[in-house]
């Protein structure tokens, strides 16, 4: 039973978030806080992919200067790991940041020190989620409400028309393009400045329209003119 070791881990999955170049680097000294400086010069990594280059540092200043790095980037990850007596591994964190997902993990042998450190991390991330959020959380509800809008357009009339043309269009984007091109799950931008000309958010804007006009035109006028 002496050779018997036990580790805790938390993990989980954040909500869309934004980053800035201000953010990444608080984040880096809230992942290291707790690891001494031998540990972080070690054994501390943040990397990015760099078109199809996996770039590594163990320095986050030695590497926001990377000179072929982007303004943005939708992929970035931190490790670090802690080493006790008798150089027995002893705590970790991972946090991974993709378009697809932001995961987070936390490993150590005191399950106090776990806790914390994901809760610290995990209330950071919270404060910097994405605006955008609901779209992607809501997707499918999105999806299922145009699919309902369309064949209500369909039921009321037949014909075809603009709006239908434009709903129909909207639901096979939604549906078959990979949307996280568009509202990707992390979001961090190196250079400053938050430019409102996103394409996320114009691409919100216009799906809100779209959505609109359709519902306008195509649902409630008819309607309307049929009963009133």
């Amino acid at each position: 039973m002496d050779n018997i070791e036990k580790r805790y881990e938390k993990k989980g999955a954040m909500a869309p978030c934004n980053l800035s170049k201000d953010d990444v680097l608080a984040l880096t000294a809230l992942i290291t806080e707790d690891f001494s400086k031998p540990e972080v010069e070690r054994y501390f990594r943040v990397s990015t992919n760099i078109d199809s280059t996996r770039v590594f540092s163990n320095s986050i200043q030695d590497f926001l200067r990377q000179e072929y790095l982007p303004e943005k980037i939708h992929d970035l990850s931190f490790w670090i790991e802690g080493w006790g007596e008798n150089t027995r591994f002893d705590q970790a964190i991972l946090l991974d940041f993709s378009r697809y997902s932001i995961q987070i993990s936390v490993v150590g042998m005191d399950p106090v020190w776990v806790y914390d450190q994901y809760t610290k991390i995990v209330k950071f991330l919270k404060k910097k989620t994405a605006w955008y959020w609901p779209v992607i959380t809501m997707e499918r509800v999105i999806i299922l409400g145009i699919t309902v809008v369309l064949i209500s357009n369909i039921i009321i009339s037949l014909r075809t028309t603009f709006d239908k043309i434009l709903l129909f269009g909207l639901w096979v984007f939604l549906v078959f393009y990979d949307t996280r091109k568009i509202w990707p799950y992390s979001n961090i931008r190196l250079k400053e400045g938050k430019p409102f000309f996103d394409k996320e958010n114009v691409s919100v804007i216009l799906v809100v329209l779209m959505i609109i006009i359709t519902l306008v035109t195509g649902t409630i006028l008819p309607l309307w003119r049929k009963y009133f």
